[in-house]
């Protein structure tokens, strides 16, 4: 039971910690006329201290470089902890309860696996964008954003909804 609760944990550090990048992603000016992708994703390049002077919206504590490397450690270690955890509940299960418990364990891994696969595909838009700092890389950096936001958003809202059906069982 501590060990779920443990899965539970980090699940909420990294919706958290997704919320933040996409955050961080979100407020990035949609132009970089000064040609330094990295600068541009850290917050720090002049095309940036315009925007921020303009909106007063883009400061954020850590940059997207910075939070997307956390992000996809914290993914990676959330997978692994889910399968060593899964594969001897899946075993156990009997009766009744046991197809419904492996297709949950299913759709579980099935989600963990979307969300990496989307993460993945943001860490290649950035390296696009690292590589040429063509605004169209930069758009589809925040369009993968909104997708991972949404995707996030969708499951916790899931899973808090079954937290509390449990709670009221």
């Amino acid at each position: 039971m501590e060990t779920t609760m443990n899965l539970l944990q980090l699940w909420l550090e990294i919706y958290q910690e997704a919320i933040q990048l996409c955050d961080a992603i979100d407020k990035l000016p949609d132009h970089c006329e000064c040609g330094d992708a990295d600068a541009h994703l850290e917050g720090r390049c002049p095309c940036c201290r315009e925007h921020r002077q303009s909106t007063e919206i883009h400061a954020h504590a850590e940059d997207c470089t910075v939070l997307l490397t956390r992000l996809r450690a914290d993914l990676a270690i959330l997978c692994q902890d889910f399968a060593q955890l899964a594969t001897p509940i899946g075993a156990a299960a009997i009766g009744m309860k046991c197809l419904e418990l492996r297709r949950g364990i299913f759709l579980a891994a099935d989600d963990l696996g979307t969300i990496s696969k989307a993460v993945g595909r943001i860490q290649e838009e950035v390296v696009g964008f690292r590589r040429t700092c063509d605004l169209s890389e930069l758009r589809g950096i925040k369009h993968r954003a909104a997708d991972l936001r949404e995707h996030f958003n969708r499951l916790n809202l899931n899973l808090t909804q079954t937290e509390q059906a449990k709670e009221d069982v």
